[in-house]
């Protein structure tokens, strides 16, 4: 395995140590070797089993040379598709909308909640603390009021699923981020920053919301709680994917991914511990106990349930279940200023089964 530099775009990127496997991907003898491109964001649940992957040597067995690049958001990392720096992204729904509307890349599939990490904080004598629960329209367990949460400052990571949820935790209170000062920051600078007193409110996500630096703070609200439904998915840059060997190269790439999954359901411990490792090269502390709680927060979906999202169609239109998600997150998005009208319209028509349709069809023989 490789890297290789984005300049000023690139917020991470590591070189890691291949393990001897104990698990491997079919392959054949004179099965051709591929490379591949692929982003994430650091520490995240979805990049795990790619990490995870590269450690035991899965990728190799598949005879798959993969490059990696690692961001600290989405957005940022959709930005890279500008210079084609990836082939295959994973990300959040701030990369997903980025990379559909402004990047014209293509949605491929889905690999995860992304919910049950993202948690907002207060200090515990907060005025905010001291409303306590039952004011709020959308879940009467996130905690204060409108006059508490007014003019607040909210530490948060703009465009991000981490500004959807603060948007619906303060909509179930009548109130819009007009009311409240919003200052952008990653998630571990707003923990940092948050800790070290600056702030009202901390809105973070992944490792960091288990942290033991916590006990002094309050949940005010999280993903479950504001019911924000949202998943991790898989973005391909469009230039790769119709690049004939670039997208085998991808297929093969996403049948190690999901036979990975596998590995990690039947060696929990040994996954846990792999977590907290990749957390470790990105600079974040997850002890293996917490990782394995982190990464049942957010459960990796089975390849044929992603497919089956990717072809019901909903209910609600002529676009799947999966795209009826993403409408749901965009529209409130449109709705709140952060995103355009019409922007619906130019995220539609991105996804493509096929590729999911043949990685389902490799881990079926």
């Amino acid at each position: 395995m490789k890297k290789k530099g984005l300049a000023m775009l690139l917020v991470a990127a590591m070189t890691l140590s291949m393990g001897s496997s104990v698990y491997a991907a079919d392959k054949a003898d004179d099965q051709k070797e591929l490379s591949i491109t692929v982003s994430g964001v650091n520490g995240s649940v979805n990049f795990t089993p790619i990490y995870v992957a590269m450690e035991q040597g899965f990728f190799d067995d598949a005879k798959l040379d993969v490059d990696y690049v690692l961001f600290d958001n989405g957005p940022v990392q959709m930005e890279a598709l500008a210079s084609d720096s990836w082939d295959l992204g994973f990300t959040g729904v701030g990369g997903v909308l980025s990379g559909l509307i402004s990047y014209d890349a293509k949605l491929v599939g889905a690999t995860n909640t992304d919910n049950g990490t993202q948690t907002v904080w207060a200090r515990n004598d907060s005025d905010i603390v001291k409303a306590g629960a039952g004011h709020n329209t959308v879940n009467d367990q996130i905690i204060g009021d409108a006059d508490s949460w007014k003019g607040k400052t909210v530490l948060c990571n703009s465009g991000t699923v981490l500004e959807y949820l603060l948007i619906k935790t303060l909509g179930g209170f009548g109130l819009t981020t007009d009311d409240v000062q919003v200052i952008t920051m990653d998630a571990p600078t707003a923990n940092s920053a948050f800790q070290a007193g600056q702030g009202d409110v901390s809105v973070i996500t992944g490792a960091i919301s288990f942290a033991e630096d916590k006990k002094d703070y309050t949940e005010v609200s999280c993903g479950n709680w504001a019911d924000t439904g949202l998943e991790c998915s898989i973005i391909a840059n469009t230039a790769s994917y119709e690049d004939e060997e670039t997208y085998e190269a991808m297929t093969r790439f996403l049948k190690v991914y999901w036979e990975t999954i596998d590995w990690m359901k039947e060696n929990p411990e040994d996954a846990a511990q792999l977590c907290s490792d990749f957390n470790a090269e990105c600079g974040i502390t997850l002890e293996p106990e917490t990782a394995s709680l982190y990464m049942e927060q957010d459960p990796y979906y089975a390849a044929d349930e992603v497919l089956k999202s990717m072809t019901t169609t909903s209910e609600a239109g002529d676009y799947s279940v999966m795209e009826e998600k993403l409408l749901g997150i965009l529209d409130f998005f449109i709705e709140t200023g952060k995103y355009n009208a019409g922007d619906d319209e130019k995220m539609l028509n991105h996804m493509d089964t096929t590729l999911m349709e043949d990685v389902c069809a490799e881990l079926a023989e």
